[in-house]
């Protein structure tokens, strides 16, 4: 409990002072997140769980119609690094995306979904290969 306090004071600090966005995620197999990034830096706390993930997430290719990044994942608790490739594809009102997860020695879910931006935020809709629905509200500072 001590190091969920600690974790949340840590991100309403992060939020408030240097943070670009701050979200909240929940899907249909129970797991929560809350995560802040800024300049492609993420730190992401699943809820349910006291588990944390560090991500730094390169965009290789940002045009007006797609963006191919390519996010590095560490997960601290299990120690593991994973790779998530994502390419979005950019219409009027809305971004389809699709994106893999894996490591060297894991096949790990594959997801895709609808982000919708409205003003400063985006809500998100998607679904992954573990047959879970998730969604997502993000608030851009």
């Amino acid at each position: 409990m001590r190091n969920l306090i600690l974790l949340l004071i840590a991100l309403f600090f992060a939020t408030s002072t240097y943070s670009q966005k701050i979200g909240y995620e929940f899907r249909t197999n129970g797991k929560a997140y809350i995560s802040t990034s800024y300049a492609g830096f993420e730190v992401r706390h699943r809820t349910d769980k006291e588990e944390n993930r560090f991500t730094y997430r390169y965009k290789m290719l940002d045009s007006e119609k797609f963006t191919f990044s390519l996010p590095l994942h560490y997960k601290v608790e299990k120690e593991k690094a994973t790779l998530e490739p994502r390419l979005k594809y950019h219409l009027n009102k809305f971004s389809l995306w699709a994106q893999k997860e894996f490591n060297l020695e894991e096949n790990m879910n594959a997801a895709f979904g609808i982000d919708i931006p409205v003003n400063d935020f985006t809500y998100r809709i998607g679904w992954d290969s573990s047959d879970t629905v998730r969604f997502r509200l993000v608030k851009k500072f």
